[in-house]
């Protein structure tokens, strides 16, 4: 604390000369003097000062003003104020001022010695606080740093694999597209088909893109089933019809046992994408929601494809045809078999479904 600058202020030449005297004797080595508020000013706003002894009653301006002109500045300066004055109100007003203490003229060594050694110890004490706190507030600007980039990695990392599950399964549907032409527009059209329900469901924008992707891998279980069984033109026999209802089971299969969520759901898309909310589906007869709302989902939409597409046992119908079938029911379908919340989903926004359609042909 003895190379920190000292600034004394006061009218009277000896005093100023006294208390030079006493600072430097007690080991303060950077000490200089002012007899006007206005020069001490000049000095603060140019040079640090650790501390300043400013007499409070001098002519012109005195230590009082300098003390609110000080409240203006960004300095860290610690005052101390004297007064030949025994008024309390003056010390007072000086403390609330920002003075940490004051003197009383006559000055004794001992009192200078006393109060300027406090006001230099709690100076040095709050000194090291904020260099701590400055110090603290710039690691945690580091870690902070450190942390966004380790977040953006990590967050890199995750997007990577994410991509090479959409990727695998992507590569997964495509193969079902080899079966034949109708199939691949048809997978195109079942992920717009669920994302627009789920999005009218108001489902997390997450839940709805994982829908949106591993919808289309409900039939990846049917590239077991051979093609004399599923190419067949006319009705399937009992025994047919047995070995079909098998790509549920095949396609879960083949899914199962990973951990990425796109995939978990696919899987549970593969399986239960033909039960039916009357429990009158396959291949375990689950009914209402004990069947996954993906495949609930699911279950509209791939029903108003099928009804509306080209098959080789069926002719297409046009959309309004398969509105009333999925509404009103037909001999096969009937809309006890769906959801009625995603059935309702697709009453109001059935045209949308019709531009789907027409879009990817």
């Amino acid at each position: 604390m003895a190379t920190e600058k000292i600034l004394i202020v006061d009218d009277e030449q000896p005093v100023r000369e006294y208390v030079e005297r006493t600072l430097k004797h007690l080991g303060y080595n950077v000490v200089a003097s002012t007899g006007d508020a206005e020069t001490a000013l000049k000095i603060l706003k140019e040079e640090d000062t650790a501390l300043l002894l400013a007499d409070i009653h001098m002519p012109g301006k005195d230590g009082m003003w300098l003390l609110k002109e000080i409240r203006n500045l960004s300095v860290d300066t610690n005052i101390i104020v004297i007064t030949a004055s025994h008024n309390l109100e003056d010390a007072i007003a000086s403390l609330n001022l920002g003075a940490d203490r004051y003197i009383l003229k006559p000055m004794r060594i001992q009192e200078i010695e006393h109060t300027v050694k406090n006001v230099m110890e709690k100076r040095k004490l709050l000194m090291e606080n904020k260099a701590y706190q400055q110090q603290l507030e710039e690691r945690v600007s580091i870690r902070t740093a450190e942390l966004k980039e380790t977040l953006d990695a990590l967050s890199l990392s995750q997007d990577k694999i994410k991509h090479g599950y959409i990727e695998t399964i992507q590569r997964l549907t495509a193969a079902a597209e080899y079966k034949d032409e109708e199939t691949g527009s048809h997978l195109r059209r079942i992920g717009l088909y669920t994302r627009l329900i789920a999005e009218e469901l108001d489902l997390p924008s997450g839940l709805i893109e994982m829908i949106f992707i591993t919808s289309p891998m409900h039939d990846l279980g049917k590239i077991s089933i051979p093609d004399k069984i599923l190419l067949k033109h006319g009705p399937l026999t009992p025994v047919e019809f047995e070995v079909i209802k098998t790509h549920t089971v095949v396609g879960a299969r083949i899914l199962q046992g990973s951990d990425s969520e796109f995939l978990k759901i696919s899987e549970s898309i593969a399986l239960s994408h033909h039960e039916r909310w009357n429990g009158s589906g396959y291949p375990y007869g689950l009914k209402g929601e004990a069947i996954p709302l993906e495949s609930r989902i699911l279950m509209v939409a791939d029903q108003y494809d099928a009804i509306r597409s080209r098959r080789p046992y069926k002719e297409p119908v046009d959309h309004m045809t398969a509105y009333k079938i999925l509404t009103e029911g037909d001999g096969k379908s009937r809309p006890e078999q769906f959801d009625p919340q995603v059935l309702e989903v697709f009453r109001k926004h059935h045209e949308k479904f019709n531009e789907i359609y027409q879009s990817i042909q």
